[in-house]
């Protein structure tokens, strides 16, 4: 019976197939013969070759050859020591090889798998890490091996960096116990797989990373490849990805010990960070939703959780940081868009650092106390930073800074809109721009901060339609004045840091407000109620508050002390002048002249004090004037006795227009018991917010 082509060609494929199968066969098992016959020899052929190459010395219980997939042995209960120190125990070492040693070739490890045990590494004060490397000082290296370094560095190649190395090494299960005798600490690192791959063909390692750092969960995922197979940053390029979940703070000590005043121990990051390099220059790492949580400063509590994004890049060829698209979201605090760089320039350029951004919302305390965190760095304190050059980067540097932000929280200080712009330049920092939108009003300054031997803040600005009432109540629960209010005024300190710019303050200006009353403790013409029916102001009650059309007065603001001159006032009727003082412990001395209505007024002058203690002591009538006017009535009888009273106390009377307030007690932490101690005029103080562990 004749075959049908589709069954023949079944037939030719089977037994080429079968042919193939014994082939192969017979061939692995003419070539792997060796192996299976002769174990030890190949046994001890690849060990003495790693022992050759690393110093690494290998006790074990047993081993048996492997054949499948490649060629090679496995031990069992492996203790690896160098220099009689055992640092590696494990329930079983794998290493393959190439199949060329069977034929006359040079052994080549292909790969090597750590299953099950512990690594135990060392770092010594010096920085060398002795299982790897020997000990070397400064003394022994010579200047010919780094010539050599140097005249190699040009032609170092992936395939002759790399040629003696195994293609892949594997970890399975196995526990790295990192000694830093640098930092005194110690690291843990669980391994559940780690695979680094070479291909020399490509000049390409691969990297996967999952395990644990000090029982945080931790993964890496990188492919690097060196075009053209150069060795070199410029024909370096990678992709890959780092997960962070729920990872301390404490594992990045390298980065926090160059801080004095960061506390890393309580704070959680988790992200999934791509990085990567694609061109010659630059290396980026992309920051997508990354949630930072618990930063603190050494010796308080911890605070913050907050939402990142950001995509930072370093490019080498201009030596600039790169930071964009920053997103930041601080539910309650801040809410911020922005981008900027940093470059590193050397002599006789200026580096740069430069930002700008705008906010939804944002709370400049608790900006303030993130910055804080980062103030004066120690770059010798890591070994990451300690070798960076030297650039006196603080008295070349160049800053820029220029913010739009929306409801803005200013210690207090409550701004729908808030712009700047900054420029620092050979230890001056510059304010070209400061524009508030608060309270109804607008806010505008100029001015510049000094450092050096004298540091000193001058600024200079006006207020115009600013509401009274929102200032107060948002600062101090309570307004007792109302109106609007203009401004010019000037500003000056001494000092560098907040403390000295508060206790040095010195404020000289013009104010005006308009259009308001003058309520509670401040309405210093409610002493005239009281003796309105003697002098017939029977129509005039002060007794709620004090109305006015206008009220203008110089200020000065020195050595915890508001002092007020020229206060004028006017009212429907009315007018008046004063002056006095006021401190921040709440004593008061100020006097007022009032001239009444009607032509009587012209004559007849009210002398109001206000001396005491501000809402504890009321103001009061002048006793010499209420004394005249009493007498008058007695003398002449009725209203007319009075008048005549009242203008004879008036001529007895001296008055003196000017008026201090004084800020208080003692300043110890900036504007927070700046604003906590003026509010005392208002209410009882609070507690503060910062407390302490």
């Amino acid at each position: 019976m004749r075959r049908s082509f589709r069954e023949t060609l079944k037939s030719y494929i089977g037994k080429a197939f079968l042919g193939s199968i014994v082939i192969f066969s017979t061939s692995s098992f003419f070539l792997l013969y060796p192996l299976v016959s002769d174990p030890d020899y190949y046994k001890n052929l690849i060990l003495e070759q790693v022992q050759s190459k690393t110093g690494f010395v290998f006790d074990y219980n047993d081993f048996e050859p492997r054949v499948f997939p490649y060629p090679g042995i496995a031990l069992s209960q492996v203790k690896v020591s160098k220099e009689k120190e055992t640092f590696i125990t494990l329930e079983e070492l794998t290493i393959h090889v190439y199949f060329g040693v069977f034929i006359g070739k040079k052994l080549e490890i292909r790969d090597v798998i750590l299953s099950s045990g512990s690594i135990n590494l060392q770092r010594e004060k010096d920085e060398s890490f002795p299982q790897f490397t020997s000990k070397l000082t400064k003394e022994t290296v010579s200047a010919n091996t780094i010539q050599n370094a140097e005249e190699t560095d040009e032609d170092l190649l992936f395939g002759s960096v790399f040629k003696d190395f195994p293609r892949i090494f594997k970890l399975r299960n196995v526990r790295i116990q990192f000694t830093d005798k640098l930092y005194d600490r110690k690291l843990i690192f669980y391994n559940y797989e780690t695979n680094i791959d070479l291909d020399e063909t490509e000049s390409q390692i691969g990297l996967y990373y999952y395990g644990k750092l000090n029982e945080q969960p931790f993964q890496i995922n990188l492919l690097a490849q060196f075009l053209g197979g150069k060795l070199t940053f410029d024909d370096l390029r990678f992709e890959g990805n780092v997960h962070f979940d729920d990872f301390s703070g404490v594992n990045l000590y390298d980065i926090s010990v160059i801080f004095p005043y960061l506390d890393l121990q309580y704070a959680k990051l988790d992200a999934i960070v791509p990085i990567y390099k694609r061109d010659t220059h630059t290396v980026s790492a992309d920051f997508q939703g990354a949630h930072l949580t618990n930063l603190a400063r050494k010796g308080y509590r911890p605070f913050g959780d907050a939402f990142i994004n950001v995509l930072i890049s370093y490019d080498d060829l201009t030596t600039k940081l790169s930071f964009e698209r920053i997103f930041l979201e601080w539910k309650g605090r801040a809410k911020i868009f922005g981008s900027g760089f940093v470059t590193f320039d050397k002599p006789p350029l200026s580096p740069t650092i430069q930002f700008e951004g705008r906010s939804e919302y944002i709370d400049a305390d608790t900006v303030i106390n993130v910055i804080r965190l980062f103030l004066d760095p120690d770059l010798e304190k890591s070994i990451l930073t300690r070798d960076m050059p030297d650039t006196a980067y603080k008295d070349r540097m160049n800053v820029n800074l220029h913010f739009n932000l929306s409801r803005a929280n200013l210690r207090g200080v409550f701004a729908d809109h808030l712009n700047f712009h900054l420029q620092y330049q050979k230890s001056q920092m510059s304010i070209k721009k400061l524009h508030l939108d608060l309270y109804g009003g607008v806010l505008d300054a100029k001015g510049s901060f000094v450092w050096g031997s004298q540091p000193h803040l001058d600024l200079t600005g006006t207020a115009e339609k600013i509401s009274l009432e929102k200032l107060l109540s948002h600062q101090f629960g309570n307004a007792p004045i109302n109106g609007t209010l203009e401004s010019n005024f000037q500003l000056n300190a001494l000092g560098d840091s907040e403390e000295e710019i508060i206790r040095s303050l010195k404020i000289d200006g013009k104010f005006e407000a308009n259009d308001g009353e003058l309520l509670s403790y401040t309405n210093i013409l409610k002493p005239i109620s009281s003796i309105g029916s003697l002098i017939s102001l029977k129509k005039i009650d002060f007794t709620r508050s004090t109305p006015y059309k206008k009220i203008t007065m110089n200020l000065k603001y020195s050595d915890r002390k508001f002092q007020f001159d020229n206060f004028l006032l006017q009212a429907d009727g009315l007018s008046g002048k004063g002056a006095g003082s006021i401190d921040l412990d709440k004593k008061i001395d100020m006097k007022f002249t009032i001239a009444l209505p009607g032509i009587t007024g012209r004559v007849l002058k009210l002398p109001i004090i206000y001396k005491g203690t501000y809402a504890v002591n009321s103001p009061y009538i002048d006793p010499i004037w209420l004394g005249s006017i009493y007498a008058g009535t007695i003398l002449l009888a009725g209203p007319a006795g009075a008048t005549v009273g009242g203008i004879a106390g008036s001529a007895l009377s001296e008055y003196v227009d000017k008026a201090v307030s004084n800020v208080t007690e003692t300043v110890q932490n900036g504007w927070n018991q700046f604003r906590s101690s003026i509010s005392g005029f208002f209410n009882e103080p609070k507690n503060t917010e910062n407390e302490k562990r």
